[in-house]
């Protein structure tokens, strides 16, 4: 084999691993845009949300489900996730340490993002709290007492 053989396949070979490592730069990049972009509205408690919604950051084995926030009385707000098949999964550590839920990661995906679902369940607990702060009547101060009236002898 002559030196300028070796030189085009060399470079021939470089070629193609550098048009390779494009194409894998430029999906990973693409599935990563789609896992910021992609991001359903919080607007009801529970709210079903799909895979679909999500993209790429869609981090569970089924492909939907629903996701509600409850009030604890102790530690905040308790995060799940409902399954299709009725069983629900702790988010976070309030659902799984307070109420007792099965952790989510039993049903976890081999991709997407956790922190993503957990976030959106933030969300619900926010929009949860605002209305839960709108129906409360505000708080009345306490009355200062008023001394006694002082007579003079």
């Amino acid at each position: 084999m002559t030196t300028r053989t070796r030189g085009t396949r060399a470079r021939a070979l470089a070629l193609a691993a550098g048009v390779l490592a494009g194409a894998v730069l430029v999906t990973g990049c693409s599935e990563e845009r789609d896992a910021v972009l992609k991001w359903p509205g919080a607007e009801s408690n529970p709210q079903a949300v799909t895979a679909d919604q999500f993209g790429a950051a869609w981090p569970l084995k089924p492909d939907k489900g629903k996701v509600a926030c409850n009030t604890t009385p102790y530690s905040g707000f308790a995060i799940t996730f409902q399954a299709p098949d009725g069983k629900v999964y702790a988010l976070n550590n309030v659902a799984h340490d307070e109420k007792g839920y099965p952790s989510v990661d039993e049903i976890k995906g081999t991709s997407g993002k956790m922190w993503r679902l957990r976030s959106f369940g933030m969300q619900i607990c926010s929009l949860e709290h605002a209305r839960n702060m709108r129906s409360t009547p505000p708080a009345t101060p306490p009355r200062t007492p008023t001394p006694p009236p002082t007579t003079t002898p």
